[in-house]
């Protein structure tokens, strides 16, 4: 039996990026970019106006105030999108829209509730002094041509693809997403939906694994529940792992006479390795088939759960050619006393708060691996390392939060 932090090295000692392809700007959110990504003009490529109001000279209206304000001449309007027709001269000024770029002579704008509301005989009255510069959003204070803007490796979120946008790209070089094959086996799994016989439970574990893989941004092909029969179970894994780049099943990889897949994984292929110190997912299963990975998680749904979060989130993330391809730990201090034998690794569902200025995890309730329930509550994972021997009230621990990339 072999460490959590070993198996998880052996699965993804070797794993290199699919190959690249091209990628329409609509469809790249949470792909992972396969070139980095660098600015080819200024942003913004002129200096323009950050506010609705007046363009002046600002030593023109040094004096200003409600008490003296200062008349200006206005010589015309500009909107969004137009340019100036005139440069602007001492004593005059022109009506611009945010966004609009600054006409040639101005050096600051007059936000237009620092104005007379009421324009009269093409004039302004101006309320309130400014300095040069105020209001002005400078030329290339975003970005600057020829700045690396977004790395390769970057697994891209709405923000990065609006910022690809802004540089007027239709599309860029992505990793190709993994096609995941998903495996249910077992004579006591039903599809939900049909009548169970009595001793079955619905599967649920196709579709929490399948809702995993999609998250790290990889495709999903259903291969359904396969029945207790070596010989169809070694079928649907040979066909899998020919359609596929990773296989994932859940069931049979533990000791009983009915735990096939595991039987299956040995005859035909490799097994990597098989039971691992942790909890829940002792049982797991790592090996290949046709050369592709295939990983044989418990059939408890808990287990099936965190063990896929665990190992193959990052898996298919290195597939995908991820910089970042495990979740970000925070240290929580732990509220409550927590039994603990050393020798494994233990993932425990936690709820966490942001609390007095630090993070504080309590456990969502009993954490038995047959119950989903507690990760439905869980904002996350407490990970307690194979040297802990238990925890007090008080001591800190590393938590892994779901939302955190």
């Amino acid at each position: 039996m072999i460490s959590f932090h070993e198996a998880r090295s052996k699965m993804l000692e070797g794993i290199k990026p699919l190959p690249p392809e091209k990628c329409r700007l609509e469809d790249l959110l949470g792909r992972v970019l396969a070139q980095d990504v660098t600015a080819s003009f200024d942003i913004p490529p002129r200096d323009n106006s950050a506010m609705d109001g007046f363009a002046v000279i600002a030593s023109d209206v040094a004096g200003a105030s409600e008490q003296s304000p200062v008349t200006l001449q206005v010589i015309e309007d500009v909107s969004a999108g137009q340019v100036a027709a005139k440069s602007l001269k001492p004593g005059q000024a022109i009506r611009i829209m945010t966004g609009a770029q600054i006409p040639e002579g101005a050096d600051a704008v007059v936000p237009v509730e620092l104005t007379e509301g009421k324009l009269q005989n093409e004039k302004c009255k101006i309320l309130q002094a400014v300095k040069q510069g105020a209001n002005v959003r400078r030329q290339g204070e975003d970005v600057t041509t020829g700045q690396l803007l977004i790395t390769k490796g970057t697994r891209l979120r709405p923000q990065e693809v609006g910022l690809i946008a802004s540089l007027g790209l239709t599309e860029v070089l992505v990793f190709k997403q993994p096609v995941a094959g998903i495996i249910s086996s077992g004579n006591e799994v039903a599809a939900p939906g049909q009548p169970l016989k009595p001793g079955q439970i619905y599967d649920a574990n196709r579709f929490s694994i399948g809702g995993q893989v999609k998250e790290a941004g990889a495709l999903v092909r259903d291969y359904g529940i396969i029945a207790d029969d070596l010989d169809r179970i070694k079928e649907t894994l040979n066909q899998a792992t020919r359609e596929c780049d990773v296989v994932i099943t859940s069931g049979g990889v533990s000791v009983g006479d009915y735990d096939l897949m595991k039987q299956a994984l040995s005859e035909l292929g490799q097994m990597n390795f098989w039971q691992v110190k942790q909890k829940p997912g002792k049982p797991m299963a790592y090996g290949h088939i046709n050369g592709k990975p295939v990983v044989g998680l418990p059939g408890n749904p808990v287990s099936s759960t965190v063990i896929c979060d665990q190992y193959v989130r990052p898996l298919l993330l290195a597939m995908q050619g991820a910089t970042n391809i495990f979740r970000e730990q925070v240290t929580a201090y732990c509220d409550q006393g927590i039994r603990k034998q050393a020798g494994r690794t233990e993932f425990l569902r936690a709820k966490v708060k942001w609390q007095d200025g630090a993070y504080h995890a309590v456990l969502t309730g009993p954490q038995g691996s047959g119950i989903l329930t507690s990760m439905v509550q869980a904002d996350g994972l407490m990970i307690l390392p194979e040297e802990c021997e238990g925890v007090k009230p008080g001591d800190v621990v590393q938590v892994e939060l779901f939302c955190h990339e």
